[in-house]
């Protein structure tokens, strides 16, 4: 009843397109990337797969605080420990000019690294690694970085550019196992070109090496997706 009145109801429709066409579409994006997250998690529980989760690209904390509260909600298989990485109080930097894109301007996405660690004061198991990739993690191994070896279930790459999320995948690899979930924002960037931004970082990650596979995992929000490693 209440179905055919709506789809008679050109009120009702307009509402609808008025309440949607209002909400911006970063907002969405930030809903799915949190979505993205929790399928994330309950993959890796559900699958009992171990190891750390990995964010790069911190930015003010709200997608590594909810990694967080994930993890606690779906936390039956085992501990994890949480890193995350970003320039912070340094803002947006291009190392590379093939990374330049006209919505990416250096000295934005600046924030303050203590604010960030008071807003996840309350979760163990948490670290974060100031500086941008090119200074902290490139040509580094995860023991040098991390103080340990160890798998990762999660890795997180929110950077934007080519550059930084070719240097992650690279520091990452050796940490990479089957079922480690591979997630990239800003996946469908410079106009979808394959050879730019996070998905040139990811083509020409694979193609350096023969070891490491991944399928299709999910696409989500506006232009992000993510991969499942199938072997390592």
């Amino acid at each position: 009843m209440l179905l055919s009145l709506a789809k008679k109801s050109f009120f009702l429709q307009s509402q609808f397109i008025n309440w949607v066409s209002r909400v911006h579409p970063s907002i969405e994006h930030n809903i799915a990337k949190i979505q993205m997250l929790k399928r994330a998690f309950y993959h890796c529980d559900l699958e009992r797969i171990e190891g750390a989760y990995l964010e790069f690209g911190v930015f003010e904390g709200t997608s590594f605080l909810a990694a967080l509260k994930l993890n606690e909600r779906f936390a039956s298989c085992c501990p994890r420990n949480f890193y995350g990485f970003d320039s912070f109080d340094e803002g947006f930097k291009y190392f590379d000019d093939q990374d330049k894109h006209p919505f990416f301007k250096e000295g934005e996405f600046k924030s303050s690294l203590n604010k960030v660690l008071r807003r996840l004061r309350k979760h163990k198991n948490q670290q974060l690694i100031p500086g941008y990739f090119e200074e902290t993690v490139q040509g580094k191994s995860p023991l040098q970085v991390l103080g340990r070896d160890e798998k990762v279930a999660i890795i997180f790459i929110d950077c934007d550019l080519m550059g930084p999320a070719l240097i992650a995948l690279t520091f990452a690899k050796t940490m990479l196992q089957p079922g480690s979930i591979v997630i990239l924002d800003d996946y469908w960037a410079y106009k979808g070109s394959t050879e730019l931004g996070t998905c040139g970082a990811l083509q020409t990650f694979l193609k350096g090496q023969s070891e490491i596979k991944m399928r299709d995992y999910y696409p989500y929000g506006h232009g992000g997706m993510s991969f499942v490693v199938t072997s390592a």
